[in-house]
């Protein structure tokens, strides 16, 4: 007898099932399959106990309807849906039949309202404080997990503010009208450092350790404003951690450290911490192994590291040469490509052998570049920054470079690129994105610098200038005239010693050549101690940056200049005496220089260099009243030692050496060279721990500058607290001298010191401000020194 195919399947079925199946394939006493009987239909849905929340808006929000057929699952679905509404404590689905079907209700139970929120025994922090991140707040719905997250919460911020005793409590009292929460706290005592040990530790100076850890005593510099002191276990267990990784760096692989002691004196205010450094032997590097290059052989790739092996294992060597590895890649237009170390430790003895592991990814090409964000900056602004054009293999270095150049036009708050996929794996769409900023900005405010007192400050800066971009209406004001990348500067800084009133326009790129110009028209009156000094000044200028490299610049310029000098006293220098009245200065100047220097907003010059050398040529055959020759060279180089994050978030930890060199004399040798055209160092921008003008040859009290003049500062630059505050530590030589024939380096001066510079966003633009501690270390009789220098609201 043939059987169907479910019966062949129901060999696998329990016995009772296999009737069941051998009935419906050959049918009952020769009868037809029964159907399966119709489901019922909902003629009712409702949402009882409701007392706040709307039933209708609720039913809208489910996906069951009068008049669908019943499904449990379904029901059971829109009873969750309802509770995900975050609005009912309970939601319970009773199903009852009715004459033509079934009729549904949700019985719910709704949340209260919080009717207010309290602190009962809070002394040491803020209400505003506590309630900033509880989810429960007065007004919203009571829930008890997001309750006692609150109570978490509360108990967190305690905790961090080193109440390391607290305690809190929460008790609700619920009415008809909602709940009302208390959170009782017993505060105890606030638990500050006062000193961090170490014991053990032999490879590393106490110092040095106590220097990565972030629980550590109250600042002093600051009166605890960036370290306040206070105890806090998460930070502890986390310096833990901090001075194992950095034992690592030096190759203590099995360093280990743990707390050996917490001591607290008898008012439970002052903690003392011990910490024990196990620190184990110290591994030496054998070498570096490569995988996955083939574009590169391993040779080529060794002769770019620097690390000797046979010596002890560094891992700051180990990352310089990490990322020499990406940058020749990324320079060869592998950016994507991916280097990782791994340390290899052997099993016997304290070797290590450092496998990088490469992935090379594919040669890259720029198919597009597009630029994004610019609401208000045309487009040509920013490609004529960029060093990179579509058709050409992408370049790491070009990419930085162009980078640097479109944040040293402070148009942008940030700039990034990034990357879409064009028409083949080794095609790629750059995109430049910017985040625009402000670039016209009226400033009103002052400044003061010890060398000359009190100046106001008065400042129309239009960067990003477009004349064009006229506004169509008042209103339309502040967001005109912008987007053609020229700077316009009216400055107006009247001061009790010195006061400045300038104009200055400058067109980078003169009708879209690699040409600028530059117009400048000023006034500058200072009062000196023993005379006065008027000078009025037109400074024109024109320079051009050559195709081949535009980072070389050559420039001309011309000045015509009228100087007055008055008020002259009897203990004036006699130099003072010599150019009283009126002298016209005409000159014409020439120079060079290779900027190569990398720029970070806020931060400045981070990598790089510049060499430049400018020569001044005045009166003779031009005119005016002052014959001279004017020579200036400058160095300046800049070094990142750490970065810290990338793109616009990076901090750089910097070193810098700036050399400054002049001589200045006249064509004949018969007149000298006036005063008001002489050199002078001394002061907080130039050679910090001595007087502004202080260094160098005085007649009397009062400096007279000179003709041969050579300064230069060498800084660590660090950042402290994000791109705003960074600390500096420096060193600073020079010397000055009456004529160049006198100069001599047996007379330098020398100074050292630190202090810190802060970029404070004020009124829409930064406000400057250095604060520095220096000492001389070598002066000379004529010398006046100073050893706190400051500058606020002038350029470093």
């Amino acid at each position: 007898m043939f059987l169907p195919r479910e019966v062949e399947r129901s060999r696998l079925l329990a016995p009772g099932r296999l009737v069941a199946v051998l009935l419906c394939g050959l049918g009952a006493s020769g009868s037809p399959a029964q159907e399966p009987a119709p489901r019922k239909i909902i003629r009712k849905i409702s949402v009882q106990n409701l007392r706040r929340e709307s039933e209708a808006a609720l039913l809208a929000g489910l996906k069951i309807r009068i008049g669908d057929p019943y499904d449990p699952q379904k029901v059971s679905l829109e009873t969750g849906t309802l509770y995900a509404t975050r609005k009912f404590r309970s939601v319970k689905p009773e199903v009852t039949e009715v004459e033509d079907g079934v009729a549904i209700a949700f019985i719910v139970e709704e949340r209260p309202k919080v009717q207010a929120v309290t602190f009962a025994g809070r002394k040491a922090l803020s209400e505003g404080k506590l309630r900033a991140d509880l989810e429960t707040k007065p007004g919203g719905l009571f829930s008890e997990a997001s309750l006692q997250r609150d109570r978490e919460t509360v108990l967190e911020k305690y905790l961090e503010a080193g109440h390391i005793f607290a305690t809190v409590a929460v008790e609700t009292q619920e009415s008809a009208d909602g709940v009302r929460i208390t959170y009782t706290i017993e505060e105890g005592t606030r638990v500050r450092i006062r000193e961090v040990r170490f014991l053990g530790n032999k490879a590393l100076s106490s110092g040095t350790l106590l220097s990565i850890v972030e629980t550590r005593e109250r600042d002093f510099w600051f009166f605890g404003l960036l370290r306040p002191g206070l105890y806090d276990q998460g930070a502890l267990d986390a310096d833990l951690g901090r001075i194992e990784s950095y034992y690592r760096r030096f190759g203590y692989f099995d360093a280990r450290a743990e707390v050996h002691q917490a001591a607290l004196d008898a008012a439970k205010e002052k903690m003392t911490i011990t910490i024990r450094i196990e620190e184990g032997s110290q591994y030496v590097f054998r070498g570096y192994r490569f995988s996955g290059n083939a574009v590169f052989s391993d040779q080529t790739l060794l002769e770019l590291t620097s690390a000797i092996p046979g010596q002890p294992f560094n891992a700051d060597v180990l990352r310089r040469d990490e990322q020499e590895i990406r940058n020749y890649y990324g320079d060869r237009a592998y950016i994507f490509a991916k280097v990782a170390s791994k340390p290899e430790v052997s099993l016997e003895g304290h070797d290590v052998h450092i496998l990088f592991v490469i992935e090379e990814g594919n040669e890259i090409y720029i198919e597009e570049v597009r630029v994004q964000g610019n609401e208000k900056t045309q487009d040509r602004v920013i490609r004529r920054e960029l060093d990179f054009y579509a058709g050409e293999r992408i370049d790491r270095s070009k990419l930085a470079k162009s980078r640097s150049n479109l944040n040293r036009l402070q148009f942008f708050k940030s700039v990034e690129f990034a990357y879409e996929n064009g028409s083949s794996p080794s095609d790629k769409t750059v995109l430049v994105k910017v985040e625009e900023e402000s670039t016209g900005r009226l400033i009103l405010g002052f400044g003061v610098t010890s060398g000359f007192g009190i100046i106001g400050n008065f400042n129309i800066v239009k960067r990003n200038f477009d004349p064009t971009d006229l506004p169509e209406s008042l209103y339309d004001v502040p967001d005109s005239f912008t987007g053609a990348g020229m700077t316009l500067h009216l400055q107006a800084q009247p001061g009790t010693r010195r006061s400045l009133y300038r104009f200055t326009l400058v067109e980078p790129y003169l009708f879209e050549t690699r040409n600028a110009l530059t117009l400048s028209a000023s006034k500058l009156t200072i009062i000196r101690p023993d005379y006065d000094e008027d000078r009025s000044t037109f400074n024109p200028s024109l320079s051009h940056a050559f195709d081949f490299d535009r980072d070389f610049i050559f420039s001309l310029g011309h000045r015509l200049e009228e100087v007055e000098i008055s008020g002259v006293e009897r203990d004036a220098p006699a130099d003072a005496f010599a150019v009283e009245g009126f002298t016209t200065l005409i000159a014409m100047s020439a120079g060079v220089k290779h900027d190569e220097r990398l720029y970070e907003y806020l931060e400045g010059n981070y990598d790089g260099s510049l060499h430049a050398l400018e020569y001044e040529y005045g009166g003779g055959a031009l005119g005016g009243e002052v014959d001279f020759h004017k020579g200036e060279l400058t160095n300046e180089f800049y070094y990142p030692l750490f970065t810290h994050g990338s793109g616009s978030a990076s901090l750089h930890h910097v070193i810098s050496l700036l050399n400054r060199f002049g001589v200045i004399e006249p064509h004949e040798d018969v007149d000298p060279i006036p005063i008001f055209e002489r050199f002078f160092l001394g002061g907080a921008n130039t050679v910090r721990g001595f007087k502004f003008r202080g260094l160098g040859p005085h007649e009397g009290s009062d400096p007279i500058g000179g003709t041969g003049m050579l300064y230069g500062n060498l800084e660590y630059s660090f950042p402290i607290f994000l791109k705003i505050l960074r600390g500096v530590v420096f060193f600073d030589y020079a010397n000055l001298s009456t004529d160049i024939d006198s100069f001599t380096f047996s007379e330098m001066r020398y100074s050292a010191g630190g202090g810190i510079r802060i970029n404070f966003p004020f009124l829409g633009a930064p406000l400057p401000i250095g604060l520095y501690l220096g000492a001389p270390i070598r002066r000379e009789d004529d010398d006046r020194t100073r050893l706190f220098l400051f500058t606020i609201g002038a350029p470093f």
